[in-house]
């Protein structure tokens, strides 16, 4: 009964984990100005969506879409806005350069 009992909850967990990962689509990459020089604190967000990140004082940046958009904006004050569109798999090191406004 509690071999039973280990299985059922083992399978659950399994499944659920297994689950959650199912809609998984990182995205990274760095944001960087006109002489290639890192950009901090740039938004980066899953346009639709409510999902978004920042990128680091490195310029390094990593975005879980979560399947919900295949295109990201890039905004930061005195830079234009910038749309990328990005594959539905997962898509790593991506550059991504902002112009000033």
């Amino acid at each position: 009964m509690k071999l039973l009992v280990k299985l059922t909850v083992f399978c659950f967990i399994s499944t659920a984990l297994l689950s959650c990962g199912s809609d998984s689509n990182l995205i990274s990459g760095k944001v960087v100005n006109q002489q290639d020089e890192a950009l901090n604190d740039v938004l980066i967000q899953v346009v639709g969506t409510d999902l978004y990140a920042k990128s680091k004082t490195n310029g390094q940046f990593l975005i879980n879409t979560k399947k919900r958009g295949d295109e990201l904006l890039f905004k930061k004050e005195g830079y234009k806005i910038r749309f990328v569109k990005v594959k539905t798999s997962t898509e790593n090191d991506i550059m991504v350069k902002l112009l000033p406004e």
